[in-house]
């Protein structure tokens, strides 16, 4: 993808601390993928399922390790790491979000919140009272903050971000499109037949340099707090209800749903459409696969699926029949 802003190789090198073979003076205006590249375009080979795609790729650059560099005759920068590296070149040619600083005249500001010189308030922003927006905070139209909340320097909260009372988020974080932090949890009580609403009386607690991808929701602790740990990464549609736990480090993929007071460990990676059962605990250094239900407390490091891989129905309808046998013989 192209970008107004250009880069010699030699100056890519030295900012991203790879080692260049080839024109240090080839101008570099943009990033993309190997197939998409232009010659005064930069893309990446990480993985060795897209080596065939090198002998197509009219990139101008290609970021590589030492043993797929062999593989491309042009100019490349070579380094141990390549996808960490291109992460770091995404961030050269990102244009930082144009926004005015200040208060726009078409947001709602409590007299007695808190707010930076420095933070950006855009239009139709409601900042309820005794909120707290520390420096260069950035607020997108629509973004509503509720009483008593804070956001911390230097985060980006986008368009039509509800947060309730109460929310804490910390410093450098990105909260995307549409995302609800603290509503309250499914929490009630049976009476008969008529459900009783249990009030959510917690807070929620957002650590730093936390993002969280556009409709998503957390849930609001209903006694005690919702923590979500430093460094947490959460992408669009995922689920947290109330009291769940994440430890620091710990990546979570769309359309996962983590049920209430589950506690999930630090370096974690849940893949997508994953399912956590509530008040379960799950050890650091989990890694989950696509679509598996977690019914029990995780106590040991690794990997961890459940499920079966896609096949024809009247195969799995066999393998279904012989997983219950299986069962009824380790009963035995």
């Amino acid at each position: 993808m192209s970008s107004p802003k250009s880069f010699k190789l030699s100056q890519l090198a030295t900012l991203l601390g790879a080692e260049l073979e080839g024109d240090p003076d080839k101008e570099i205006i943009g990033i993309n993928s190997l197939t998409g590249s232009t010659e005064n375009e930069v893309s990446f080979l990480a993985r060795e399922a897209y080596v065939p795609q090198l002998a197509s790729s009219k990139a101008g650059a290609i970021i590589c390790n030492s043993k797929t560099s062999k593989l491309f005759d042009g100019n490349k920068l070579i380094c141990s790491n390549p996808y960490l590296i291109y992460a770091n070149c995404t961030k050269l040619f990102k244009e930082k979000t144009s926004i005015q600083e200040g208060i726009s005249n078409l947001a709602f500001i409590d007299s007695s919140s808190s707010i930076s010189d420095s933070a950006s308030v855009s239009n139709f922003v409601s900042i309820s009272a005794d909120a707290v927006i520390e420096d260069d905070v950035i607020l997108m139209p629509g973004v509503f903050v509720g009483k008593g909340s804070k956001i911390g320097k230097g985060s980006i909260v986008h368009a039509n971000v509800s947060l309730y009372d109460s929310v804490e988020i910390g410093q450098d974080c990105i909260i995307h499109s549409g995302t609800v932090i603290g509503s309250d949890g499914l929490g009630f009580a049976k009476d008969n037949n008529e459900w009783i609403k249990i009030e959510h009386l917690g807070k929620v607690q957002i650590g730093n340099n936390v993002e969280i991808g556009s409709n998503s929701t957390i849930d609001r602790g209903s006694i005690g707090d919702t923590v979500i740990g430093g460094n947490v990464k959460i992408d669009n549609q995922v689920h947290i209800a109330h009291n769940v736990t994440i430890g620091s480090g710990t990546a979570i993929a769309g359309n996962s749903a983590i049920a209430g007071s589950t506690k999930i460990g630090k370096n974690c990676t849940l893949a997508g459409c994953s399912a956590v059962v509530d008040n379960i605990e799950i050890v650091d250094e989990v890694h989950i696969t696509a679509m598996t239900l977690i019914t029990k407390s995780i106590k040991e490091s690794g990997f961890y699926s459940s499920g079966t891989p896609f096949m024809k129905n009247s195969d799995w309808k066999k393998n279904a029949v012989a997983f219950k046998k299986l069962r009824e013989i380790t009963k035995k």
